[in-house]
């Protein structure tokens, strides 16, 4: 129960921050799409000279100085937060790991390691700042129709969640933190954050990025 108000106030804070933000889901992925797609389905026949395409690039940026020209200041201001997401994902991407390695050599030689605990509070609220900006990045959409990008939104979401629970909970139990629950809610966050690592290079390079 203890837990239960601070989850309540993080997923509403969450939704709430998305209500500013602008309506487009990862823009410039899409429109990388659609161009992909194009390029596939139009026969080498009809390829565009270079001339051509450099007017393309030109008109298009100026149609999309435009659009940013027209929105209001809390639209522009939401989507210059949300740009923030890339790097900000690398605080508990960071933070959790070293957490976890840190809290298991601790383990094995019975040593108490208070720096642990300000790592997981660190990397708790590094989780909550980057899913929030995660959504003020992605725009207020609850299914997205690029599959990958919203299984990056929802597992970010539910990372955002967890490690802002786990933040708090050692934070308000300096004991929790040497406890095996701890190492093992630390392990599942670590295995879930590659998982949202690939899915997140997956949304701007594809889904083959790895491939060897």
């Amino acid at each position: 129960m203890v837990l239960i108000r601070p989850l309540i106030i993080i997923m509403m804070a969450i939704v709430g921050l998305t209500t500013l933000s602008p309506a487009a889901a990862h823009k410039e992925h899409q429109k990388a799409q659609a161009q992909h797609a194009q390029a596939q389905e139009s026969p080498p026949s009809q390829a565009v000279p270079p001339s051509a395409m450099h007017e393309q690039m030109e008109a298009h940026m100026e149609a999309m100085e435009d659009a940013d020209a027209a929105k209001s200041f809390p639209e522009r201001l939401m989507d210059w937060f949300g740009r923030m997401h890339p790097f900000a994902v690398h605080f508990p991407i960071a933070l959790f790991p070293v957490a976890l390695v840190a809290l298991v050599l601790a383990r094995r030689r019975g040593e108490t390691v208070e720096l642990i605990r300000g790592l997981i509070v660190v990397a708790g609220i590094g989780s909550v700042i980057a899913a929030a900006l995660g959504w003020l990045n992605g725009g207020l959409t609850f299914q997205d129709t690029d599959q990958v990008l919203m299984f990056h939104r929802w597992l970010g979401t539910v990372l955002g969640l967890i490690g802002g629970l786990l933040g708090l909970w050692a934070w308000r139990r300096r004991d929790s933190v040497h406890g095996r629950g701890m190492a093992l809610a630390l392990g599942a966050v670590v295995a879930l954050l590659l998982v949202q690592g690939f899915l997140g290079a997956s949304v701007t390079h594809g889904m083959e990025h790895m491939m060897f």
